[in-house]
């Protein structure tokens, strides 16, 4: 417990330093200044003419990226990307970008928000904004965990099945599409404008609806909620109508950002920052939180069986992966 006016002053100098951080990174990912010094060493002054940029802006963000541990080197010497940093600066570049964008929207509504004057954001406005964040998390999920799974590699094969339930824009149906162009995809969505929009930049099945009135029927042999079973307002509906949509062996797949913390401090600020910007875009009541334990047992009562569960993946969601039953379990 911090106590203290000196305690207090210096936590708030930690939070204003991580928003400066924030900003710091994003240009320098947004900008290509972290790209550009991937496996070289350069001057303020160099990078500044092999991006075409003023010298004066770029000697400033050098200083606060080494400031900030994004860069090692000196001013003399040159800078180059700090150890450590290559592997982690997709990802997270992304969310810096997603997190920006969503503080200048919250920034341009805040006070109609909070009394109540503003409309609930459209859905194909909201997962724009989102985009650059959620393509990171879908290509984590079908580039680097599904290719590990032998439960998913055998599902996304040519001629296999796939349905996402709340496809959003075709966001996940895109890079599905580019990862693996033989699975045959259909997507459904409750909001029109992001439905059709889906279809157009997709061109696979899409269809208009809610995964808790969805009526197929042992058809799929891959199932999707990425991030959107907590916006279902019945999600164990969902679920169980998900889980019909599969054939015999079916699996499905569950990433899930929603569940909110037990008890606020530290380790639950992240995650409560988030439904506080979501929430200032959609309904109060738009998200539910939902653990992953009672996603899983809700599955199991549909007879689901777990192949993975990662609850706290380094780049994306926390994710379940299911197996139908009827069909034999893949290797782990």
């Amino acid at each position: 417990m911090i106590t203290g006016k000196d305690s207090r002053s210096a936590l708030l100098k930690t939070y204003l330093e991580g928003f400066w951080a924030t900003w710091i990174f994003h240009v320098g990912w947004e900008m290509g200044l972290f790209q550009a010094l991937e496996g070289r060493t350069a001057t303020a002054e160099q990078l500044a003419e092999s991006r075409g940029f003023e010298h004066s802006y770029m000697d400033v963000w050098c200083r606060a990226a080494l400031a900030f541990d994004f860069l090692s080197g000196d001013s003399v010497g040159g800078y180059r990307v700090a150890d450590g940093w290559k592997d982690l600066m997709e990802y997270h570049g992304a969310w810096a970008a997603t997190y920006i964008r969503l503080s200048d929207r919250v920034y341009e509504s805040l006070e109609a928000v909070f009394k109540g004057r503003a409309f609930p954001e459209s859905g194909l406005t909201l997962r724009m904004m989102l985009a650059q964040g959620m393509r990171v998390s879908y290509r984590w999920l079908w580039g680097e965990l599904a290719p590990s799974l032998p439960a998913l590699q055998e599902r996304l094969q040519p001629g296999k099945r796939l349905i996402e339930f709340g496809c959003g824009f075709g966001l996940g149906l895109e890079i599905m599409k580019e990862l693996y162009p033989r699975v045959e995809l259909t997507g459904l969505e409750s909001d029109y404008d992001c439905a059709r929009e889906a279809e157009r930049a997709t061109r696979a099945v899409i269809v208009v609806g809610s995964p808790e009135e969805s009526s197929y029927q042992s058809r799929f042999d891959l199932a999707l909620f990425h991030r959107t079973l907590a916006q279902c307002r019945e999600p164990q509906q969902a679920i169980r109508k998900a889980v019909q949509s599969l054939r015999p062996g079916g699996v499905l797949v569950v990433c899930s950002e929603a569940e909110l913390p037990a008890q606020e401090g530290e380790g639950s600020r992240i995650r409560l920052g988030e439904r506080f910007f979501y929430q200032m875009f959609l309904a109060p009541d738009a998200m539910q939180s939902l653990s992953l334990d009672s996603i899983e047992g809700w599955c199991r009562q549909e007879g689901m069986q777990v192949v993975h569960r990662l609850p706290e993946p380094d780049r994306g969601s926390p994710t379940l992966v299911l197996q139908k039953s009827g069909g034999p379990l893949p290797a782990l």
